[in-house]
């Protein structure tokens, strides 16, 4: 009775000892995965907020120049790092768009827009962020879809320039 009770203990501990190394296993493989998800999402919240962070600095430096509205022919170079992952940086005008930019308007699927980021890979946080609405622009002087890519450096340069007494600015690649 001794010898099988005792036969009865190893054999528990072995397979006790291998539940304990497999849940630690599946522990090691849970806690991978769930910091690879966070690391995703704060990578993923980083590129949003780079391109919020653009386009807000852009319609800031449009109004700070068309505040200064009596003052002609100021002439100013907008010049930015351009997000992660973004190509070029297009304006797109909705009452005639050309087929360029009525590519860019539906991978991002633009609604109410005039300026949008293009990228090669377009993601959902492009398609989140990647579009807004600049105001105090003067777009009669623009095509009807053209695009500022970016440089080597990798800035994306705007002319923001004021050419008649009024608070409308007009743009264009520097």
């Amino acid at each position: 009775m001794r010898k099988s009770l005792l036969k009865y203990k190893r054999s528990q501990e072995s397979i006790g000892m291998s539940f304990n190394m497999i849940f630690s296993i599946i522990l090691i493989i849970f806690f991978l995965v769930a910091a690879f998800v966070a690391i995703r999402y704060f990578l993923d919240y980083q590129k949003e907020i780079q391109l919020r962070t653009y386009f807000q600095e852009f319609q800031n430096k449009i109004d700070e120049i068309s505040s200064s509205a009596g003052i002609v022919g100021t002439d100013y170079v907008f010049e930015k790092n351009a997000p992660t992952g973004t190509d070029a940086l297009c304006y797109i005008n909705f009452n005639a768009p050309t087929r360029d930019c009525v590519a860019i308007k539906e991978q991002l699927g633009i609604k109410q827009a005039n300026f949008a980021f293009h990228s090669s890979k377009y993601d959902k946080i492009m398609k989140k962020a990647g579009y807004k609405m600049i105001t105090g622009i003067n777009t009669d002087s623009l095509s009807n879809c053209f695009c500022i890519t970016k440089t080597a450096a990798g800035k994306i340069k705007i002319r923001i320039s004021t050419t008649t007494i009024n608070s409308i600015v007009t743009i264009g690649a520097a």
